[in-house]
């Protein structure tokens, strides 16, 4: 797959304890760490799930939890579907936001850096291959409204990786977030689209709603200066937190 999605993941489960192998078909093969598990994870939410990696990941290391997974850009959401195929989850193409209706996505040829957002002119130099090629108009929802009436199970992992557009996601998904156990999110220490949060932006929300940050999964640094660009910020709920530290 596409070499900014697997990095990314592939730290950020290494931070878990866990050992990705990649193979030939880009999915994966993990050994097992057990901090994860103390929180019984039940229910994964992939929120900008692109063709499915970070589910092939986690569903390797998490068997025969259920997923929903979320993606608006439509030639990804087909291979998405083809991606998971037999596995357990339920796919939406969509994008989420704090409304619904429709919206135009600005689409890369390196997909997983399309966004709703403009891009900077700091990602324009850093990533010339990721620039806008093109735009698709695309579904928005709401998280809270699409799963309104239904209970998901208990022990929810959220992993968001929208592109700069963490504000819109959590501002129309706030009741389903907060039930999450863990939430992992890319965030930004500088602007990378036009009007996105930074990762100070993302940490107080979280803050407030009940959640300790307990670190980066990893950190992708700048190519321009070395300076730390971005990264996967891990939040865990407060009373949960003791648990994970215990042997």
């Amino acid at each position: 797959m596409l070499k900014m999605v697997t990095l990314p993941i592939r730290k950020f489960l290494n931070g878990f304890g866990y050992e990705i192998v990649k193979l030939q078909d880009s999915l994966t093969s993990v050994k097992v760490g057990n901090w994860l598990h103390k929180l019984n994870i039940q229910t994964i939410l992939d929120i900008g799930s692109n063709e499915g990696q970070f589910i092939h990941t986690i569903i390797k290391t998490l068997p025969g939890k259920k997923i929903y997974a979320f993606e608006p850009i439509a030639s990804c959401y087909q291979n998405l579907l083809l991606n998971t195929k037999g596995m357990n989850v339920t796919a939406y193409h969509c994008g989420l936001s704090d409304m619904n209706g429709e919206s135009v996505i600005n689409v890369s040829d390196n997909l997983v850096s399309s966004s709703i957002l403009g891009m900077k002119d700091l990602h324009k130099r850093l990533y010339p291959e990721s620039e806008y090629t093109k735009q698709e108009r695309i579904t928005l929802r709401r998280l809270d409204d699409v799963f309104d009436g239904k209970q998901l199970e208990p022990g929810i992992l959220i992993k968001i990786d929208v592109q700069g557009y963490e504000e819109k996601v959590l501002a129309g998904g706030g009741k389903v977030i907060a039930q999450a156990s863990a939430i992992i999110c890319e965030t930004s220490f500088a602007p990378l689209y036009d009007g996105q949060w930074l990762f100070g932006d993302v940490y107080h929300y979280f803050i407030q709603d009940g959640y300790r940050f307990i670190g980066f999964a990893d950190q992708s640094l700048s190519k321009i200066t070395g300076a730390p660009l971005y990264g996967d910020a891990i939040f865990v709920k407060n009373e949960l937190c003791n648990s994970i530290f215990q042997s």
